[in-house]
């Protein structure tokens, strides 16, 4: 046989019985978090809930502040329901303490399903690219366009119906296409994701972050009024401000520094009000922010007004 028709086929390192682990997972198949996974410590109690701090935490108005735990017991899970207000469903039968098998599916909340799995870790890490890649854009890892509108419709709707607070922030980066033009378009892709990690470091997790499109992002605060809403664009302001990043020049020899400001537009929930009057709101607020100049924050409490 010819040398270059040998069988070149390489060696196959064989999976170890650890790379099949099975691990346990709540995946949410329906709701505002549609495709967000939590996995769950074996022996450990989580509990599932709508208070912040809470292993499983669901934005449901319907879901109670400690809803129900779930703690992974062998091949299965034992689901105990905490005398929630809206009571805990297992495949449309309620229940108050019970096993879990794989596939099994919990009903919770307004609309919120939450589906039981045990994979090996290639099928977990294939989950969490898909649910990463449903709700989440490449470049910045923030939450999309698509699943902010739909948490909006959402967030607005529990408002009303709890008559709580909430402020939108609509921000956008200052001459954004001059970075573009001057250092590159990978420089101004360094600097939405410098943005971007400076939003998920300044605001809460209970937040929703956005990259809205382009080089504009926005911040849902949930349970903030308009006096909350303006510190926290404020903070948010100052601490691009102070971020910078190095880049090397078109040259290859030099390295600079760069850094860029934001404008941001403000709003808040009022009673009544649809996504599109509060979306209009903040790009009002967000135009009268460029025309003072850039690098401020401006906000506007009604969709009408002076």
């Amino acid at each position: 046989m010819a040398r270059d028709e040998r069988d070149r086929t390489l060696n196959a390192q064989q999976p170890s019985g650890r790379a099949l682990l099975s691990r346990s997972f709540l995946l949410i198949l329906s709701g505002a978090q549609l495709g967000e996974m939590f996995e769950l410590e074996p022996g450990h109690s989580c509990v599932i809930g709508r208070k912040q701090g809470v292993e499983v935490m669901i934005r449901d108005g319907g879901v109670s502040r400690r809803h129900a735990t779930i703690t992974v017991e062998g091949a299965g899970a034992r689901l105990r329901d905490l005398e929630s207000q809206n009571g805990t469903f297992v495949d449309g039968v309620r229940v108050n303490d019970c096993s879990l098998v794989n596939g099994d599916r919990i009903h919770i909340g307004v609309s919120t399903v939450l589906k039981f799995v045990q994979a090996d870790e290639v099928e977990a890490e294939f989950q969490r690219k898909l649910s990463r890649g449903a709700l989440h854009e490449p470049l910045t890892g923030l939450y999309n366009r698509l699943h902010f509108m739909e948490r909006l419709t959402s967030e607005l709707a529990a408002a009303q119906r709890h008559k709580r607070a909430l402020s939108l922030l609509l921000i956008d980066v200052d001459h954004f296409k001059g970075v573009n033009d001057e250092h590159g378009h990978l420089a101004g892709d360094e600097a939405l994701k410098m943005v971007a990690r400076v939003l998920q470091s300044t605001v809460r997790k209970e937040d929703v972050v956005a990259r809205y499109g382009g080089e504009e992002f926005v911040v849902l605060a949930r349970e903030t009024a308009m006096t909350g809403g303006r510190a926290l664009a404020e903070r948010v302001r100052k601490a691009v401000e102070r971020s910078r990043y190095t880049w090397q020049g078109h040259d290859l020899n030099l390295t600079v520094s760069i850094g860029v400001t934001v404008s941001i537009g403000l709003t808040q929930f009022e009673p009544g009000r649809s996504d599109r009057e509060i979306l209009e709101a903040a790009d009002k607020a967000l135009y009268r922010a460029k025309q003072k100049g850039r690098n401020c924050v401006v906000a506007l409490p009604l969709v009408t007004g002076a």
